[in-house]
């Protein structure tokens, strides 16, 4: 257990000193809300209500994009090789990935609460009559992102190929999901295919805890973002390899 906190301590530590990821979920996440907010305000019935549309999309957008920031932990060039004392030590396989997966879970979660906790009071945003629910479902999507970047370096053993597919996976979903603009106006084939997206689901599911203080969908996706983190974990200790990753 002392090992495996050891190379926890060194991840995490890793993800807080690279400015650009630091600065990808706090700076450019807030500019992206407010230029969007700002841009499409005149098309809902107030900003507010605008500025309440993007900062949850955009949370939904930063969290999924969080599988990004695990392939930078796993294997961008400057850690891989301070983690290749760590292959070669007693610690075992788990703590190597696992690692992986909790230092970019609790960076990305950290990071996307201090935004909501600025960005609420600043634009008037609600996250419903008790925020703790909202702030309890981006945990596990939070983990589930994470440890699905985790999976595909383990699967692809490269950041490049692993981040290219990942942004193009998660862009596709989210623009099929509503996160930049809803497609439920653009007819009903263009709104059934938006359900088919998980993001449209993971969208609402904000939505109802925030805007409509329902906890109608939040136990689903609850569950179900669980159920997919323990999967990808499995999936991971099936496919990691020490001698793929050198």
């Amino acid at each position: 257990m002392r090992r495996f906190f050891s190379i926890f301590k060194m991840d995490l530590t890793n993800l807080f000193k690279n400015p650009v990821l630091v600065g990808y979920n706090t700076v450019f996440a807030a500019l992206i809300i407010l230029i969007m907010g700002f841009l499409t305000s005149g098309n809902y019935a107030d900003s507010r209500n605008a500025y309440q549309y993007y900062t949850v999309t955009m949370l939904v957008y930063g969290i999924l994009n969080g599988a990004m920031t695990a392939s930078n932990c796993f294997m961008e060039r400057d850690i891989k090789r301070p983690n290749l004392r760590i292959i070669y030590s007693p610690a075992g396989g788990f703590p190597i990935y696992f690692s992986k997966i909790l230092a970019s879970f609790v960076f990305d979660y950290v990071l996307h609460i201090l935004l909501l906790a600025v960005f609420c009071p600043l634009l008037h945003v609600t996250l419903g009559s008790n925020p703790l629910y909202f702030i309890a479902l981006m945990a596990p999507v939070e983990f589930a992102a994470v440890a699905l970047g985790t999976f595909f370096c383990c699967v692809f053993h490269c950041e490049e190929t692993t981040s290219m597919l990942l942004s193009l996976t998660v862009s596709l979903l989210c623009i099929l999901g509503g996160t930049f603009f809803s497609l439920d106006g653009l007819g009903p084939a263009l709104a059934f295919i938006s359900k088919l997206s998980p993001v449209k689901w993971l969208n609402d599911a904000f939505f109802a805890v925030a805007c409509d203080n329902s906890l109608a969908l939040f136990w689903p996706v609850f569950l179900g973002a669980a159920l997919i983190s323990a999967l990808l974990i499995l999936g991971c200790r099936l496919f990691f390899r020490t001698e793929d990753y050198l």
